[in-house]
């Protein structure tokens, strides 16, 4: 096969994988919101994918190791809060999912969206709780989940909100974007 056509298979392969970010989080932010869970193979697809696309595309193996510390360090940082009661286990995994592909340059930005949605998602749940639920909604499963007080709140909704805004400054979407 001619270098050129190899490349070329390279960088259709490594497109089809940084499709796989956009469309693997906002499958999760759906699930989440409509089963108030983030179920294992969310984080673990990003996770393979973001391995591969980084193995495939030349990454540095010290640049690799960055980003899984980065991973790694949101994850005990999460965890955390998970033990605290302030966010679910699966909320955790995607965060820490998400911010392998993010890198430590987008993650503070990632971090403060998130805060900011979090916050936006969690006022807008507490008001749709304080009305009654229209007659409409009554039998529909995710709506009384979410409308039950003292439930918990979506938030892999504002993770994957605040990682679909930070995405496009990413190495990934830039690097398909100069080619």
């Amino acid at each position: 096969m001619p270098e050129a056509s190899r490349r070329n298979s390279v960088q259709i392969v490594a497109t089809l994988f940084v499709a796989i970010f956009p469309i693997v989080v906002t499958v999760a932010a759906c699930y989440d919101l409509l089963t108030m869970q983030i179920p294992n193979r969310f984080p673990a697809a990003l996770a393979v994918a973001f391995l591969a696309l980084a193995l495939l595309s030349g990454l540095p193996l010290a640049t690799i190791g960055i980003h899984l510390l980065v991973g790694l360090g949101l994850l005990a940082g999460t965890f955390a809060l998970f033990a605290f009661g302030f966010l679910g286990g699966g909320d955790a995994k995607f965060a820490s999912a998400i911010v392998l592909w993010l890198g430590i340059e987008q993650a503070l930005p990632f971090l403060a969206l998130t805060a900011l949605f979090g916050g936006a998602l969690s006022l807008v749940i507490l008001g749709f709780r304080a009305f009654p639920l229209p007659a409409a909604l009554l039998g529909w499963p995710p709506a009384l989940r979410l409308h039950e007080r003292g439930a918990g709140v979506p938030y892999g909704v504002a993770l994957a909100a605040a990682a679909l805004v930070v995405f496009p400054d990413t190495q990934w979407f830039l690097a398909l974007a100069k080619a």
